[in-house]
């Protein structure tokens, strides 16, 4: 637990996990050089098993991760933001899960979403649970960060977090998704919080810096050269703001994205092929499109009749008529 000012929601944070089903734990918080009451909650609390430890002044996430290297000593890294929290059976769920997949090393779940006070919102952060899940990569993070328990020798072979602040998770993530299985439960494993202080929310535009190089490392990865056009291109898809005058330009850089996988096979071609095409089918049925001729739907290089079922067809047909 990364804590940096969150007296005003550490505490539940802190007893969401004590009051854990599981109960083979370390806590280790992470003062990040807090100017508030944070590090006096904390040591309010009589249990053992939390282990506080203070940066050296306000150093950052990236940096306050990191020190997860050498501070813990279980076999598993569970992360919980400081104003989030835990449910009852999250770790144990997790926990059994690996139990059950030894040649797992990243998983998690879905997250409710509650506001300053702690009050549900009705909103969810809903992730993939496909087999699949690295695909989803592509083209968003499918991941909620305070979910994520994976394998503390896997997070050390990796040498933790690099500098990519505000994505430093989704970096991590893709690089445990390279060599290794990672996938989400279909559980809802925390509260998430959201609040005017939320980090994301705070440091957008660097964000978006850093999701930028994260997304030409992959496209490189695929097979696919630095080329500025594929780059905005993906990162308009990555962001989830596609313009109806780039569909073309989509559909270019999806045949780019097969053409370059059958060459390199990053992916498995068949399963890759499938997933652009749903993915198409979402971009062209999004509010930002949904004003389109049927033929579409059939766009040569992404169609093929064998992912095309009775009800994508159905969808797009009766998307399709609603314009006319």
């Amino acid at each position: 637990m990364a804590a940096y000012n969150q007296a005003d929601f550490i505490e539940h944070s802190i007893n969401s996990i004590l009051t854990q089903s599981f109960s083979d734990f370390e806590l280790i918080v992470v003062n990040d050089g807090s100017t508030d009451d944070t590090a006096n909650i904390v040591e309010s609390f009589k249990d053992n098993r939390i282990r506080l430890t203070h940066n050296d002044g306000n150093k950052g996430l990236i940096y306050t991760r990191n020190r997860l290297l050498t501070l813990a000593r279980g076999e598993y890294i569970a992360i919980l933001d400081g104003d989030d929290i835990a449910y009852p059976d999250r770790l144990k769920t997790q926990y059994c899960y690996f139990m059950d997949n030894p040649d797992a090393v990243l998983c998690g779940g879905h997250a409710a979403i509650i506001d300053e006070n702690g009050n549900k919102t009705g909103d969810m952060l809903r992730v993939p649970i496909d087999s699949n899940v690295d695909l989803f990569m592509l083209f968003g993070n499918p991941f909620v960060n305070s979910t994520a328990m994976f394998r503390a020798d896997t997070f050390k072979e990796l040498k933790g977090y690099q500098n990519y602040t505000i994505s430093e998770d989704f970096d991590l993530f893709i690089r445990m998704a390279e060599m290794h299985k990672v996938t989400n439960l279909d559980k809802t494993l925390v509260d998430y919080r959201i609040h005017s202080k939320n980090t994301s929310t705070l440091n957008t535009d660097l964000r978006l810096a850093n999701e930028r190089k994260i997304i030409s490392h992959m496209q490189q990865r695929i097979g696919i050269p630095l080329n500025d056009r594929w780059l905005n291109l993906h990162v308009e898809l990555f962001n989830w703001a596609p313009v109806k005058k780039h569909l073309n330009d989509y559909a270019f850089l999806f045949n780019e994205l097969k053409l370059a996988n059958s060459i390199s096979n990053r992916y498995d071609e068949k399963i890759f092929n499938q997933f652009l095409f749903n993915k198409w089918m979402d971009i062209l049925i999004s509010d930002q499109i949904n004003s389109l001729n049927l033929k579409w739907y059939f766009k040569t290089g992404i169609f093929e009749s064998s992912y095309f079922s009775f009800k994508k067809f159905r969808r797009a047909f009766k998307n399709s008529i609603k314009q006319l």
